[in-house]
């Protein structure tokens, strides 16, 4: 008898804008043919699940370590320890707690749209997000095409937003809720937040092609526009960004492991509040500066 034959690397894409199963990859031990299938995957799809993905955390954290230096968290950014002692930079999103302690962190309410790390002068290129646990039903993780985001903005904008920048706060959750070492913050304008500047347009450095790059809403501002002038801006950006023809939606189950860039998609999150338990294991890479 023959040895059955492996499945060569390829991807399958979504119907929707971006999206795409990876599948006859390797993760434990990948080949350069697969690593090439995974990076293509991503470079035209923004956005890749492996099925199955029965990682223990050395081994995921090894993998997401071919695609870049991982990084941890800032501690600021983090409400308590979420760190796994296996992968010190892994971090844990979850609603569990145990000897009524959270164990992870981001509860199980709605996210809304962001991109990873958008706070910091060299925010996350990819994300690793792996399905260690799942309620029956809600949580699921819609992501967006900020490429086309862009594509669609009339010509005079894309002109009048070609050399400007968003600062991103980093002193406030998506939610508005102060950060841990930020709580004395009395202020919410913000023009007084603190945080880096990045181009609201930003070209990916490997396709080339221009993105919206919008990070979170909350405390965003354009510096030298009044702040009725940069919330009105922003608020028309933002109105681009999410919309149904340029999403896809991860429904999740045990052992999906996504993938995406964040440089050219945004993320959010659904509601899970009653449904059960939902554990998953994230690990970022570090990505460049903006331009």
């Amino acid at each position: 008898m023959h040895a059955p034959t492996l499945a060569e690397p390829a991807f399958r894409p979504t119907t929707a804008a971006l999206g795409a199963d990876v599948v006859g990859v390797n993760l434990h031990d990948p080949s350069p043919a697969d690593l090439a299938t995974i990076r293509a995957a991503l470079r035209d799809r923004l956005v890749i699940r492996l099925r199955a993905a029965d990682l223990d955390d050395v081994a995921f954290t090894r993998l997401a370590e071919r695609f870049g230096e991982l990084e941890g968290s800032p501690d600021y950014s983090r409400s308590r320890a979420v760190y796994v002692a296996a992968s010190p930079k892994m971090t844990v999103v979850s609603n569990v707690t145990e000897d009524g302690r959270p164990v992870g962190d981001h509860g199980d309410g709605e996210l809304n749209w962001h991109s990873d790390q958008g706070f910091v002068d060299r925010p996350s290129a990819y994300t690793f997000l792996l399905a260690r646990e799942v309620p029956p039903a809600g949580g699921n993780t819609s992501f967006c095409n900020m490429y086309r985001a862009y594509e669609r903005l009339p010509d005079e904008v894309r002109t009048r937003i070609a050399r400007l920048k968003i600062k991103h706060q980093e002193s406030h959750t998506a939610q508005g809720i102060p950060r841990p070492g930020y709580r004395e913050i009395g202020t919410s304008d913000p023009r007084e937040l603190p945080g880096p500047q990045h181009p609201i347009v930003r070209t990916h450095p490997e396709s080339g092609r221009k993105a919206l790059y919008l990070g979170r809403r909350f405390g965003g501002y354009v510096p030298g526009l009044t702040l009725a002038e940069s919330e009105k801006l922003l608020d028309m950006l933002w109105a681009q960004a999410g919309l149904p023809d340029d999403t896809w939606t991860q429904e999740w189950t045990l052992g999906d492991l996504i993938v995406w860039d964040n440089r050219a998609t945004m993320h959010r999150r659904d509601a899970f509040t009653g449904q059960g338990r939902r554990r998953m294991h994230r690990l970022t890479t570090l990505g460049e500066r903006p331009q």
